[in-house]
């Protein structure tokens, strides 16, 4: 499969530890922002919910900062 140009991995080299650490990330993350990323991205943003912009500015922000971690000091 190709994306962006690049063929994907088939496989993602990750120990069952870090899957289940990573859902639990998840889980945690979920309540503590009262919803999903998906929820506030999509449903909260078109409402304009100043609330759900921050909540989704957070969640990108983690997000890239999770992918610098795994990348670089992982």
């Amino acid at each position: 499969v190709l994306m962006l140009g690049v063929a994907a991995p088939s496989t993602a080299n990750l120990s069952l530890g870090m899957v289940i650490a990573a859902g639990l990330l998840v889980g945690i993350g979920t309540r503590l922002g009262n919803g999903c990323t998906s929820g506030h991205g999509i449903c909260g943003m078109g409402r304009l919910s100043k609330r759900s912009i921050v909540a989704t500015c957070v969640f990108m922000a983690v997000a890239g900062l999770t992918v610098f971690v795994r990348l670089h000091l992982v």
